[in-house]
């Protein structure tokens, strides 16, 4: 079982705002009221209003290391597209309550193309909120990704791979890649990249690609990086060498373009157009031009042996070699290895090790094509603490994580979903900052599966519906395709129970009676149909009626 078994407790209530629009408002066993989820009314897509409590199962608070007493757990998966999954948990610990969310992606699903988005398209900028990258890309749903210069550049702080070209040379922190066979990986890529004189043989290393300028070294810069080459600074010896396309200017090619891209071409041959001693230059750049750029002994280098017309090799190299993968974004520490939990030596934020943040992280499942996205919220007492670094390797070697990594944390943890009936993805998460942080680049998924007619209903998120006498609650009723994408149902749908405890009105609310027991809820719809358990529990008598319903369940394996 991928999730374990743990009962739940959760309490929801709907109330309308000015618009017409509903809210529903999800809470654990010790948490205060959790922040507003929106979703607007419709027929097809109402929401489910629950409440129970049931004390939690073994499964999850006896199995985690280094998390506190876990005494309740609730939620619900629903399908986003074939191949994709989201799930929403609450958590009740003794340490205070967590806010937790899944995303859980087929790899190997023939529609399912996952990538990294980059903010406004450029290295350098003022950065772009998650929910922007995945709405201009046309993803279906997105993750926060790496460290950035939050206070100064915007720059990602480790390597970018986009759509099988190299933007951003790597650090020595980990980053998750994505092969061109479409398999993931979590590795290291150490930075080999050296430019040659192939007059006289003569090369020298590259401090990196589109990166921070070294005080002494080399760097190549493209127009990728959305900035160029600053003026230097007072006492700081520069020299800029403008690199064209060696051969026919007719056909460019940018130098982190890897060999099997449509109209790529492996980094090579440029000759010098000209030089610039202590003086900026700046991006835009013309077409297929890159800068080598010197500071210190590398300027004096650069002065002396690559005057202009100077033929120059440029090798943007890594080990392991980039040109094998399709995407790549940077990100750390590393959780999980060889499915054990671990404490990476080489941390992007050694500090923040033991301080409950809120978190973005992915595993790698031991199938080796499946990843599953988690974030939990923090820095918020009433509705989620927030995870340390060992709590959250934990969670994801208890999900079943051969391989795990975390994100930026704090308030750049974001998830980004289009769930089922919403015409556009959204933040499903609530980040610290109290409102969606802008960030360097995004961890992007994409669906190109074509909706067909639905072959099951799904009722309540498959979930138990648990309901006292004499209550009324709105039911989810969600159409499900052969592929597993969500689909409106066909209309119209009729909802009967056996035996008759409750009745449905065409407007999707349940009404229970006044006898207790338990039997199946069914909905059937244009020779389609899906069931839920129903259990009716009688109503002490001092419990007043109310609008909510209840369920009980198990964490969902899948919808």
């Amino acid at each position: 079982m991928l999730y374990g078994e743990v009962h739940m407790w959760i309490g929801t209530r709907f109330r309308a705002n000015r618009a017409g629009e509903d809210y529903m408002q999800v809470r654990g066993a010790s948490a205060g009221r959790a922040p507003a989820i929106r979703s607007r009314r419709h027929a097809i897509w109402a929401c489910v209003a629950v409440f129970l409590c049931v004390p939690a199962g073994p499964g999850l608070a006896q199995s985690l290391d280094f998390w506190p007493a876990v005494f309740s757990s609730s939620g619900f998966t629903v399908p986003v597209a074939s191949g994709i999954l989201y799930s929403h948990f609450k958590v009740g610990t003794a340490a205070g309550p967590l806010n937790v969310h899944h995303l859980s992606v087929d790899l190997s699903n023939p529609t399912v193309r996952a990538g990294a988005g980059l903010a406004h398209n450029r290295l350098m900028s003022d950065d772009e909120t998650v929910s922007s990258m995945v709405a201009r890309s046309g993803a279906i749903a997105g993750v926060n990704g790496d460290f950035f210069d939050i206070r100064g550049s915007g720059i990602p702080l480790n390597i970018v791979v986009r759509d099988g070209e190299l933007v951003r040379s790597p650090t020595a922190w980990v980053a998750f890649a994505i092969r061109k066979d479409g398999r993931p990986r979590i590795d290291r890529f150490k930075w080999t990249g050296t430019v040659v004189l192939p007059g006289t043989g003569e090369s020298h290393a590259l401090a990196g690609y589109n990166a921070g300028l070294p005080s002494d070294g080399l760097m190549v810069i493209s127009d990728a990086l959305g900035y160029g080459a600053p003026a230097p600074e007072p006492g700081m010896r520069q020299t800029v060498a403008e690199l064209a396309p060696a051969g026919s200017p007719a056909a460019p090619v940018r130098p982190g373009k890897a060999p099997g891209v449509p109209g790529a071409a492996t980094p090579g041959l440029y000759t010098v157009k000209q030089v610039w001693v202590q003086q900026a230059f700046y991006a835009p750049f013309p077409a297929g031009e890159i800068l080598l750029v010197g500071r210190g002994r590398a300027a004096n280098w650069i002065r002396d042996k690559v005057p202009a017309g100077t033929e120059v090799q440029v090798n943007l190299t890594t080990d392991p070699d980039w040109h094998e993968l399709r995407a790549a974004i940077g990100g750390g520490p590393v959780l999980v290895q060889c499915g054990r939990v671990v404490n990476d030596p080489h941390p992007p934020s050694p500090g923040e090790r033991n301080v409950r943040f809120p978190v973005t992280a992915l595993g790698i499942l031991k199938d080796g094509r499946t990843v599953i996205l988690v974030e939990v919220d923090g820095r918020q007492p009433h509705l989620s603490i927030g995870l340390t670094q060992p709590q959250l390797a934990a969670y994801m070697n208890w999900l079943g994580a051969s391989e795990a990594m975390a994100f930026d944390s704090g308030g750049s943890a974001t998830m980004v979903v289009r769930l089922p009936g919403r015409p556009h993805p959204a933040v499903v998460n609530s980040p610290s900052d109290g409102h969606e942080r802008r960030v360097a680049n995004a961890l992007l998924f994409y669906s190109s599966a074509v909706p067909g007619p639905a072959v099951r209903l799904m009722l309540n998120a498959n979930q138990p519906l648990q309901l006292l006498t004499g209550e009324t609650a709105p039911l989810s009723i969600i159409g499900v395709d052969a592929q597993g994408n969500p689909v409106a149902p066909p209309q119209p749908v009729r909802v009967t129970a056996q035996p008759q405890l409750v009745t449905v009105t065409a407007a999707g609310v349940v009404r229970v009676g006044e006898i207790a027991g338990t039997g199946i809820l069914r909905a059937e719809s244009g020779g389609v149909s899906g069931t839920v358990a129903l259990s009716v529990v009688a109503r002490r008598a001092e419990q007043p009626p109310t609008a909510s319903a209840t369920v009980g369940a198990q964490l969902p394996i899948e919808p």
